[in-house]
């Protein structure tokens, strides 16, 4: 277990954020849940960097009991609320740099029944948003924030599964009035797959989902 500890640190701490939150596309996230295996692909990351970052929670170094997920060590999990619902970040860089990756939209693998059950929403909408797979995972609280990711019941699988296409870049969605932080292309996405958030059905690659 500390071997893969290590390895996750390593993963999570070695590069920029943004580098990361491209890396993490076509890596698997697997919840071994009281429902069962659940797991799937990340099709959709945006990343954010901490203090400097307008619409990050800790933009000029505010640090409390509900971010301090973000100031720990590199694969640290945070959740939050947004509007009752819950979103997971991915603490990034290494402990007291409060970077984060959202981790944005899945393409489930395993579980898929469950996870419809979950959200009551079948095909593409059962994960195709941070706060609805969150939801298909069966995660209704915020008892997993400021875990390790790979040092219980939630794994983040080193080894890409996937290799996209291409890697779209756009702005992040929900973060309006943040003067330029609000245009960075701090977004990314696996072109074409129809479980990324906000994508329009003509945009969608119906055939491989945008895998290589």
């Amino acid at each position: 277990m500390g071997d893969k500890i290590e390895e996750t640190n390593k993963f999570f701490e070695s590069n920029s954020t943004i580098d990361t939150a491209k890396e993490m596309l076509g890596h698997v996230l697997t919840y071994n849940s009281d429902q069962g295996k659940l797991s799937g692909v990340i099709v959709e990351t945006e990343a954010y960097l901490g203090p400097d970052d307008q619409a990050a929670h800790s933009f000029g170094g505010r640090h409390t009991d509900a971010n301090d997920a973000l100031y720990q060590q590199g694969g640290t999990i945070y959740i939050y609320s947004i509007h009752s619902w819950l979103d997971m970040d991915i603490s990034i860089q290494k402990k007291g740099l409060p970077n984060g990756v959202l981790i944005r939209g899945v393409q489930p693998i395993d579980g898929t029944e469950i996870m419809e059950e979950n959200r009551k929403k079948t095909g593409f909408d059962a994960t195709n948003g941070p706060a609805k797979w969150i939801r298909a995972f069966g995660i209704y609280d915020k008892a997993l924030s400021g875990t390790m990711l790979n040092a219980g019941d939630f794994e983040f699988d080193l080894k890409k599964s996937r290799t996209p296409k291409n890697i779209l870049e756009t702005p992040r969605i929900g973060v309006p009035n943040k003067g330029d932080w609000t245009d960075k292309k701090m977004r990314f996405i696996v072109e074409g797959n129809p479980y990324v958030s906000k994508m329009y059905k003509k945009d969608m690659n119906l055939d491989d989902y945008g895998w290589l």
